[in-house]
């Protein structure tokens, strides 16, 4: 359901999406475009602010100010700016526009403003430019290990002796519709780049890879019908618990990707290398709050929670996230 409604001003794309429920005279302001916002993001901001301005990086100066910040002053008396200070030109334009008009603007961070109010990290759009809060990360120290290794081995047992009906079920269905190996393993990249076997119940024909690594896709034509229905319940997902007593993946952590996918995004999306200083996992932040997606645009939005959950992780965020999961299973949402 939507609550904002969308328009572009003639060729520029300052984009005004304005909010059909709240009147409350706050506006916020983006002097990127919406790269790091997906509708989730908007949707959000909109139960807050009663217009979002997208303002495009590369703008005439006085069409900047006559289309977009004019207009605003005159209309909003709760002006919000989130500015990204490797483009210093767009809000020093805005900053003194307001400071020669009595004008009050509250100005943050695209840093800061992704992390506390949209819980994920900005990364950005372009390889030449970096997150200067990124840096070197690194796992939060000996409290996190215990209580991950802890949670992983607990509810890992506790899955394999309650789902164990389901690995009987699935290798008759899958005897029955394609034939062949029950198990399909595939080398992911995991912690400081080390490779593993990563097994799953397999939900393709023996022939899905004839043309070389694809993505897989929300209605993949390679998968059979009980495939099919165990992607939907991530039941095909139920093998990787023995990755996890192998010592491979945890619970929660980045989802792990093919070497062949690892090195492209490594190319075209900055920072993407940071999610391999923990282990990856089943389940994780950004499959919990992304939808499912592929190709370089998913990832790099993906990595921005995955990102975020190595930054911000508590016990609370690895809870939640559990928890986020038993409910996207049981909706049948997928990831």
């Amino acid at each position: 359901m939507d609550i904002f409604l969308a328009s572009t001003s003639r060729q520029q794309f300052i984009h005004r999406l304005r909010s059909k429920r709240v009147k409350n005279g706050k506006v916020i302001l983006f002097t990127g475009y919406d790269y790091f916002l997906q509708k989730l993001d908007l949707r959000n901001l909109l139960e807050k602010f009663q217009e979002v301005v997208l303002v495009p990086r590369f703008i005439d100066e006085t069409y900047l100010i006559q289309e977009a910040i004019s207009p605003l002053f005159h209309k909003y008396g709760d002006i919000h700016l989130v500015a990204n200070p490797e483009y210093e030109e767009r809000y020093r334009i805005i900053y003194e526009f307001a400071a020669r008009n009595n004008k009050s603007i509250k100005i943050i961070t695209v840093y800061d403003f992704c992390e506390k109010h949209l819980r994920k990290v900005y990364v950005p759009d372009s390889v030449h430019e970096r997150n200067p809060r990124l840096g070197k990360l690194k796992p939060k120290g000996v409290f996190q290990q215990v209580s991950k290794s802890f949670i992983d081995v607990s509810l890992a047992s506790v899955l394999l002796a309650v789902t164990s009906p389901l690995w009987l079920l699935s290798r008759i269905r899958i005897a029955q519709q394609s034939p062949g190996p029950t198990f399909y393993k595939q080398k992911r990249i995991g912690l400081n780049y080390q490779e593993f076997d990563c097994v799953k119940f397999r939900s393709m024909r023996l022939d899905a890879e004839a043309f070389g690594a694809q993505f897989s896709s929300k209605r993949d034509k390679r998968v059979f019908g009980y495939g099919a229905f165990m992607r939907a319940t991530r039941i095909d997902e139920l093998p990787q618990l023995l990755n996890i007593f192998r010592g491979d993946v945890s619970l929660v952590g980045p989802r792990p990707e093919r070497r062949v996918f690892v090195e492209s995004f490594e190319e075209m999306i900055p920072h993407y290398a940071s999610r391999h200083v923990v282990k990856p996992g089943i389940t994780g932040y950004a499959q919990v709050m992304y939808p499912y997606g592929t190709g370089v645009k998913d990832a790099r939005h993906k990595l921005m929670y995955d990102l975020y959950y190595i930054r911000n992780w508590s016990l609370g965020l690895e809870l939640r996230i559990v928890w986020k999961t038993v409910v996207t299973v049981l909706s049948f949402g997928g990831f």
